[in-house]
């Protein structure tokens, strides 16, 4: 009970120190205008999405921060549900490189291809759902930018900003802490742990699957080292892009996107992806 308790805590406080600053400092940078500056270079790469050009800021946080980081800046764009499915589905194959980058790296995912492959298989993603989300309203052309605020009082502004980002912060710790404590109850289930002593290939795939790379490192490095090559290329190739499928998904819930969407997309591109490494590695050991 004490271990689920300090993991609550711990995750509670990471979401509350990415989400908070990173919503407000994104508020901010939009009441001085400065995003609507800096998103025109990317306009090309959203446009092609039919979203807000200011949403590459919140791309390149969950790229290089977290998903929590790229879903707090996003927030303050007003985007709607088809356009939150979007962003979701980008942001669920495509974050926190640096450091998954770190993880993978220990069981023998090479960098470059890590990094060209995420960033290429999000935007696919995102595509994909661009044109497959039932919230799609079939509209050609994008209809809204950047939503600049034009409240002249900026202590005003700054204390909705506060509480928009607080109340954000608190339906993620919500769900985060629910799935710790779901997933502590699951873990003391006699079936279960027997499962996953007895195959280690579903032990890695379960826990990377479910917890994601990040948390369930430790024991996915443990486990991981009794597979074989073959087997071990085909899951780091799945939970590189399929990992955290629980608290990855249901997060976009809380904003309004297309879940079931985001979900499916998601696991069909890494379903297809690990069928295209089977063959590939089919053909070499047939050499």
């Amino acid at each position: 009970m004490k271990t689920t308790i300090k993991k609550a805590i711990n995750s509670s406080w990471i979401i509350v120190k990415l989400v908070i600053p990173f919503s407000i400092a994104s508020d901010i940078l939009q009441y001085l205008g400065v995003i609507e500056y800096i998103s025109i270079i990317f306009e090309p790469f959203t446009n092609s999405l039919n979203l807000p050009s200011g949403v590459a800021l919140s791309f390149a946080s969950a790229i290089f921060f977290n998903l929590y980081a790229g879903i707090a800046v996003a927030s303050t764009l007003d985007l709607n549900g088809y356009e939150w499915t979007i962003v979701g589905t980008f942001m669920a194959i495509c974050h926190s490189l640096p450091l998954e980058t770190a993880v993978l790296k220990k069981v023998g995912m090479k960098l470059t291809i890590h990094w060209i492959s995420r960033v290429t298989l999000g935007y696919i993603g995102a595509i994909i759902a661009m044109y497959m989300s039932p919230l799609n309203t079939n509209i050609i052309e994008k209809t809204k930018e950047i939503n600049i605020s034009v409240n002249n009082n900026f202590f005003e502004y700054f204390l909705t900003s506060i509480y928009n980002s607080s109340l954000l912060a608190l339906k993620v710790i919500f769900l985060v802490v629910s799935l710790i404590i779901l997933f502590e109850l699951i873990k003391k289930l006699t079936f279960f742990n027997s499962l996953l002593n007895k195959y280690t290939f579903l032990s890695s795939l379960i826990i990377g699957g479910l917890l994601g790379i990040t948390y369930g490192a430790g024991i996915l490095l443990q486990e991981i080292k009794q597979i074989q090559l073959k087997a071990k290329t085909l899951l780091l190739v799945f939970l590189m892009l399929a990992h955290g499928l629980v608290e990855e998904t249901l997060i976009f819930a809380f904003v309004g996107a297309d879940v079931l969407s985001i979900f499916l997309i998601r696991v069909s591109i890494a379903l297809f992806v690990v069928f295209l490494v089977t063959i590939i590695i089919n053909k070499k050991m047939a050499r």
